[in-house]
């Protein structure tokens, strides 16, 4: 047992120090990200952030249950920002509508939520459409929870994450372009940072030097344990550097959750380890690999959002299970309280993912490791 920790501690310095010593590296992983960050975060901020300049939407709004979950959210103090209910009316509000008054009506009768939008809609697809769109889609769930005691509000709050309105102010705190930008290519540049591990892991095992490297009197476990364990390190520090200068100097708010983020992003580095090391061990060529590496997390960076929000219609249903998408499923959830449930399980499915391919990995390398 002694020995195989002085040969783990040995196999996790030689690693860790090949790849801090490496200039390039530390420049890309760790300068890279705060760069393009600082980039995005100002050129793009008018399109990101919410504009809470304007005047609330004025709506008339028609139900015949004032205290449904639609009411209580329309209601609500969290909507005063963005509507303002002036008529409760119906004939009030038909009139009022044709002489543009008021922007739009909210009906709900039956259980059923239709709008009638004025002549002059301004507001309507920026503002009321996304609130009774995202809405509708979690009416169902909302019900359920406000039987079960839970307040309409907080489950609005919870669900929308993913949702139209995301955009919007959740909570007290008002998400920046800056604060986007710091989640999305944090974890980008560490999904990409599985090169680390890939340079490291060819070096050390499939090259030359490897082949001399594994002629010492060290196990297999304890050889790739280490190698893995030192890439790691390096690259969760790497991100850390990215954590902690958006904090200090851009003002990136990373929520009250901290200890959930970081496990989230740690448990990211594995998983971009586990990719790197599965495409190295299966095509035997560290360049193919590499290039694979880049293009697969630049291609889920794009589908997820990460340089900018689209809409992809059905496929937004496929591109939800990228690595990119459940880890904003998790860190946005920390921060801007999401939906627990479904944080929890992109974050199992982040750890199985990771797993099979380590496992993956050793199936298709073990013979080559003689």
């Amino acid at each position: 047992m002694g020995n195989n920790i002085k040969h783990f501690c040995a196999v996790f310095s030689i690693g860790f120090n090949y790849l801090l010593r490496n200039p390039v590296n530390m420049i890309v992983y760790t300068a890279f990200p705060i760069v393009i960050i600082l980039i995005l975060g100002n050129a793009l901020s008018s399109y990101i952030s919410p504009d809470l300049d304007f005047e609330p939407v004025p709506v008339a709004f028609i139900t015949d249950n004032p205290e449904s979950g639609f009411a209580v959210f329309v209601n609500s103090e969290d909507m005063e920002r963005f509507i303002t209910v002036t008529v409760t009316d119906e004939a009030h509000a038909h009139e009022s509508i044709s002489k543009n008054l008021i922007n739009a009506i909210l009906i709900e009768k039956n259980n059923e939520i239709t709008v009638i939008k004025a002549t002059d809609n301004r507001g309507y697809s920026a503002v009321i459409l996304p609130l009774v769109d995202s809405y509708k889609q979690i009416s169902s769930a909302s019900e359920l929870a406000i039987i079960n005691g839970a307040a309409p509000i907080d489950i609005f709050r919870a669900a929308h994450l993913d949702m139209g309105v995301q955009e919007m102010p959740l909570g007290k705190r008002v998400p920046s372009a800056t604060d986007y930008y710091a989640v999305t290519m944090i974890v980008y540049i560490l999904l990409y940072a599985g090169q680390n591990g890939l340079e490291l892991f060819n070096k050390s095992l499939f090259s030359e030097t490897g082949a001399r490297i594994r002629t010492a009197p060290v196990t297999k476990p304890i050889l790739i344990g280490g190698l893995i364990s030192a890439s790691t390190v390096v690259t969760f520090l790497q991100g850390m550097v990215t954590f902690i200068f958006t904090a200090a100097f851009y003002g990136v708010y990373w929520g009250e959750r901290i200890p959930l983020v970081l496990l989230t992003l740690f448990i990211l580095v594995l998983f971009s380890h586990a990719f790197a090391l599965l495409v190295l061990v299966v095509l035997k060529n560290p360049g193919a690999a590499g290039g694979i590496i880049m293009a697969v997390f630049w291609v889920t960076t794009f589908v997820s959002g990460g340089f900018t929000k689209i809409s992809f219609g059905e496929l937004d249903k496929i591109f939800a299970y990228a690595p990119n998408s459940l880890v904003h499923t998790i860190i946005f959830g920390a921060i801007y309280g999401g939906n627990e449930s479904k944080m929890m399980f992109s974050l199992f499915l982040i750890c199985i993912s990771a797993l099979v391919m380590f496992i993956g990995a050793y199936l298709f390398g073990r013979r080559k490791l003689v």
